[in-house]
């Protein structure tokens, strides 16, 4: 597997299809929160706030789709029995701990008719201190 040093060698190496959903995604949580740094941790974008990664894409599963992963980064512990920290009616978002879930999407159509939740979700998100 490739190694991905920047987000921009990460983008060139996506199919059309899933650089259409990436893109949007991008736009829509760098214009959520302007504090937050793109980078690149396990191999593929993510965004730092505050010094935590708090979300990060995931294409690399089983189902083949793209996948962002809402988490606390390293400083908060992890309860995987505990309930989510975050209220989310909308039935998007995974939830594997507490602190951490994950919305699928199938294709930029998944993107786009959910944009105005998932923007509401990614600023909520985004609102939760990482650190106790």
């Amino acid at each position: 597997m490739k190694k991905y040093k920047t987000v921009e060698e990460f983008l060139n190496d996506l199919s059309m299809d899933k650089r259409s959903q990436v893109d949007a995604l991008r736009e829509l949580i760098l214009g959520a929160e302007p504090k937050l740094v793109e980078h690149i941790k396990w191999n593929a974008p993510s965004y730092v706030l505050g010094g935590e990664d708090r979300i990060t894409f995931n294409l690399i599963n089983k189902q083949g789709v793209v996948k962002l992963v809402l988490h606390m980064g390293a400083t908060r512990k992890e309860n995987k029995k505990g309930e989510p920290i975050m209220q989310d009616d909308s039935s998007l978002i995974e939830w594997s701990s507490d602190i951490r879930g994950m919305i699928a999407f199938n294709s930029i159509h998944d993107v786009t008719s959910n944009m105005d939740l998932l923007k509401k979700i990614i600023k909520n998100w985004l609102s939760i201190p990482s650190a106790i």
